[in-house]
């Protein structure tokens, strides 16, 4: 059967919108191949033709988005970083890409997401600060600079009571200038 590509690309996009509009309301391991493809539109055989399972589509999406984001710290995040340039938080993956980042790091998404982020921002960082690979001292700054970002993303996903720009200005301030100089600022 000879297939016109635009439609074969259209479908593939369809089914990997409604996985993630499911993704959004629901929890990853209660989501099925038919569900998927009722929503799309498509039945289960329609599915198969581009994924093997959910956990497919999952790590196939994943695999697209942290691909994006390793691109993104290595050329746009750290080496504004390091030259102590503010880059625009438009330009950021966790605002560029931040509705699937949003599904994915909430309650519904794959628990492994985080792990598996920080695995692609850790290394970029040590390449970026020339920090020794064996120091345990440089693992724990980075991993707590790791965990605080994430952590307040994730509670701006979750609340959004402040615009980008505000939340961008936190996180910068917190990164360059360190914790106390924010809080400092509230006093």
């Amino acid at each position: 059967m000879n297939k016109q590509p635009e439609i074969t690309e259209q479908t593939k996009r369809n089914i990997i919108e409604a996985f993630w509009k499911i993704l959004k309301k629901k929890r990853l391991d209660k989501i099925t191949v038919k569900e998927i493809a009722d929503v799309a539109g498509y039945n289960r055989s329609t599915f198969y033709a581009y994924f093997t399972s959910v956990s497919d589509i999952l790590e196939q999406e994943e695999n697209i988005l942290l691909h994006y984001i390793h691109d993104n710290a290595s050329k746009i995040l750290f080496p504004h970083l390091i030259k102590g340039l503010r880059p625009k938080a438009s330009d950021l993956y966790f605002f560029a890409k931040s509705e699937h980042l949003k599904i994915l790091l909430s309650e519904n998404g794959d628990p492994k997401f985080k792990g598996k982020l920080k695995k692609i921002i850790i290394p970029i960082a040590f390449n970026a600060f020339n920090l020794p690979k064996d120091n345990i001292h440089a693992e724990y700054l980075c991993e707590f600079c790791f965990s605080a970002v994430i952590s307040t993303i994730i509670h701006w996903y979750d609340n959004q009571e402040i615009e980008i720009d505000e939340l961008f200005d936190i996180l910068w301030t917190m990164v360059t200038k360190g914790v106390l100089f924010e809080y400092k600022k509230l006093i």
